[in-house]
């Protein structure tokens, strides 16, 4: 029955509404009929979905009056984060009253929200009445960058809007978690490691730098940022002893007589109870919950004498964790805790009969290589790359995190009353030391960039090893493992057109084979997020592709707005063929091949004096289709253009000019480009109402298909040797964020 919890499980989360969902139950339903042990695989099943169900219903579902998202609104709540404090820009509330209507007890219902620079500085833990407008929570949509909707999912993050006036500021009296945090900062802020001293203590990672976050993953030493099984582990049993130290000491002087009592289940009690607490202070991260819970699972095993296999702990503590938030599969910390753990169980008991292997040194290696293989798909699906120099680090870093840095750790905290920089025995700037050495010698060559793997291919490659690891089932690893050889003889598209969603803006990348044409860079928001930089560069990396051309059509800031980052990236290599380098320069009107496709830029070829009129404008072509890119062009450039180039212009596909603004799309340019597709890069929530009602009408009259990144997010064109296929990201969003809103 466990086995068909955690099936449906995976179903109900993932593929709700699907036709896998709906095939898996009728067959679970008809093997049932014939074969009765099936119909414990069909009961936990039909349980699961009731279990993701209910949660959904009550934890991850608001409906909110309708009038809240159509006019603003009066809301009342508690501010949990200052997302940017150094502007000062946008904070997260955890909402407690809109418009006077209570939201229920059990739900936490979040809003992030832009703040007015001239309000006073809103802090963590503040209550505040404010006047908001307030909107779905919807973002930008790419196969490749942060997945936002999907956050804010996991996170019951609802709306997001302004707050139009502060009506109300008082400042809540913090909770225990905070004052937790707050407290320990104080003890480790001083030190050089005072990120790592202050995240193994509280789970937090605010205090870590982005720079150093990148570092540490690359040499593969990622574990130190999260509470871990490890750090779990390591508390339970110092606990164990503290608590058997202080019954000793306790029944020692009182003049009772326990000889008949079961010390254990008070020991082992109490400290399930104080390492509780402290994953309570952590905030509950997922790892901890299935690091505790197996603890615990082991510790009812041993006192009640009975035996159960490890497989079996495995799976009744990821039930558990199911049971308490099914919705746990969306978070990438459940697969790497429970592999990295099952890897580590798995290698004990292979070498615990061996004698070669009792050295602690040789078994710890053998843990770290077997960890580098089994997590290697995660990491290349998760972070595009896998550490090569993680089996060396992690040899003496694990050993440092329970010899050395808890230990110093608990000893900071107990000194603190007399002295928070006391270095004992000069640890922390050893360790420091120690890891700026690191990076200078390993970083550089730690790192093996990987292109992203598919869901499919990650799925197949740990179903194939977790049949090679049964022995009866051994014969059935061939079935995913021809899948998977299947998956990569399928026919590659010969050329393929991403237009990226970067919201009112456009960014368009042209790839053949592994190369390149990215045409417009999208926005820059607030001068410091740039949509090339989260967007269009993850994309280009994760598919391991080589910039070699890049066009600017025209300098207006949401075509223009990643340049500086365009430059830390390829000092501007990628400009020379069509800008000469320079970026903000006409483009160049020129023929050339790359690969598969041709490029042709055929405007502008005189000064309109206009921006958007003088927008680059090019044509590329390929096996089985054709795009034109045409920037912000308005009706004067589309008429020169048809009387300059005429047929030249014909194309299967239309990138709609200046976002489908009523000043553009004129209905002699769509005569003459007569394309089956048009695309329309723009924002959801536009000011401009784009794409304008007249627009619309051109494109319907001549039959043109319209398909809009503002609802569709990120769309893929994959051309063949004589077809073309459209993929768009949306279609891909898991049934829940888009039952929640409403896509």
């Amino acid at each position: 029955m466990c086995w068909g919890f955690l099936y449906g499980c995976v179903q109900a989360v993932f593929y709700f509404h699907t036709w896998q969902f709906y095939s898996s139950l009728i067959f679970l339903i008809v093997m049932s009929c014939y074969f009765k042990p099936i119909l414990n695989l069909l009961l936990g099943f039909i349980f699961a979905i009731f279990v993701v169900g209910i949660q959904s219903e009550l934890f991850y579902s608001y409906e909110p009056d309708k009038r809240v998202l159509n006019e603003v609104s009066e809301l009342k709540g508690i501010v949990t984060e200052a997302i940017a404090p150094h502007k000062n820009s946008l904070v997260e509330v955890k909402l407690i009253a809109i418009n006077n209507q209570k939201i229920p007890f059990y739900k936490s219902v979040k809003a992030q929200l832009a703040i007015q620079p001239d309000f006073v500085n809103l802090a963590q833990g503040d209550e505040i009445t404010a006047k908001v407008k307030l909107k779905v929570f919807r973002t930008r949509k790419n196969n490749h960058s942060f997945n936002s909707e999907l956050y804010a999912f996991r996170q019951q993050i609802y709306f997001k809007g302004t707050i139009e006036a502060l009506e109300g500021r008082t400042s809540a009296e913090k909770t225990i978690r905070q004052i937790y945090r707050d407290k320990l900062w104080t003890v480790f802020e001083k030190k050089k490691l005072n990120w790592l001293l202050y995240g193994l203590s509280t789970g937090d990672k605010s205090k870590t730098p982005e720079e150093t976050k990148d570092h540490v993953i690359k040499l593969g030493i990622g574990h130190i940022l999260a509470i871990s099984g490890l750090h779990v582990g390591i508390l339970v049993f110092i606990c164990f002893y503290l608590v058997k130290g202080a019954a000793w000491v306790t029944l020692s002087v009182l003049p009772v007589s326990y000889q008949r009592l079961n010390l254990n289940k008070l020991y082992i009690s109490l400290s399930l109870l104080i390492s509780f607490q402290y994953i309570y202070l952590c905030s509950f991260p997922v790892s901890a919950i299935r690091a505790w819970l197996m603890v615990a699972i082991f510790s009812y095993i041993f006192l009640t004498g009975r035996a159960v296999k490890v497989a079996q702990m495995l799976s009744y503590a990821l039930v558990l964790v199911l049971l308490l938030n099914p919705f746990s599969l969306l978070d990438p910390g459940l697969y790497l805790s429970f592999i990295g753990y099952s890897t580590v169980v798995w290698v004990l008991s292979k070498t615990k009969a061996h004698s070669f292997f009792s050295n602690s040194i040789i078994r710890l290696f053998l843990i770290q290589f077997a960890l580098l293989i089994s997590l290697a798909p995660l990491s290349i699906y998760y972070f595009n790359g896998v550490s090569i120099v993680g089996l060396l680090v992690n040899l003496c870093v694990i050993p440092l995190l329970s010899t050395v840095i808890f230990p110093y750790i608990i000893l900071c905290l107990l000194v603190n009353g007399v002295s928070s920089n006391i270095d004992f025995m000069f640890v922390d700037y050893l360790l420091s030391a120690g890891l700026d050495m690191t990076k200078h010698y390993l970083l550089d060559f730690a790192w093996l960039k990987w292109s992203q793997l598919s869901l499919e291919t990650v799925v197949l490659f740990y179903l194939i090893v977790m049949l090679l690891l049964i022995k009866h089932f051994r014969v059935f690893s061939l079935v995913p493992a021809f899948s998977m050889v299947s998956s990569y003889a399928i026919s590659k598209p010969l050329w393929q057109v991403d237009v990226m969603d970067v919201g009112h803006g456009t960014s368009v990348l042209i790839a053949s084979d592994n190369q390149v044409l990215l045409y417009d860079l999208g926005a820059k928001y607030f001068n410091f997020y740039s949509l090339f930089e989260h967007v269009t560069l993850p994309e280009i990396k994760a598919r391991g592709l080589e910039l070699r051309h890049t066009i600017i059509s025209h300098d207006d800031k949401d075509h223009s707005g990643g340049l500086e980052e365009l430059y830390a990236f390829d000092n501007f290599a990628s400009l020379r063929t069509f800008h000469n380098g320079e970026p903000l320069n006409f483009c160049h009107i020129k023929n050339i091949k790359m690969k598969n496709i041709s490029i042709q830029t055929i405007w502008p070829i005189e000064n309109m004096n206009s921006d958007n009129n003088n927008s680059c404008v090019a044509k590329v072509t390929g096996p089985s289709g054709s795009i034109l890119l045409t920037g912000d062009i308005e009706f004067e450039a589309e008429k020169r253009l048809v009387e300059q180039y005429g047929q030249i212009l014909r194309s299967d596909i239309l990138l709609v000019p200046h976002h489908g603004s009523k000043t553009s799309s004129s209905a002699e340019l769509l005569e003459a480009v007569k394309p089956e597709i048009g695309l329309i890069s723009r924002n959801y929530f536009s000011p401009w109402h784009l794409p304008h009602k007249t627009v619309k009408e051109r494109y319907s009259s001549q039959n043109i298909k319209l398909i809009d990144t503002a609802l569709s997010g990120q769309i893929t064109i994959n051309f063949f040797d004589d077809y073309y296929e459209v993929e768009q990201a949306r279609e891909k969003t898991n049934f829940w964020v888009k039952h929640r809103y409403r896509f």
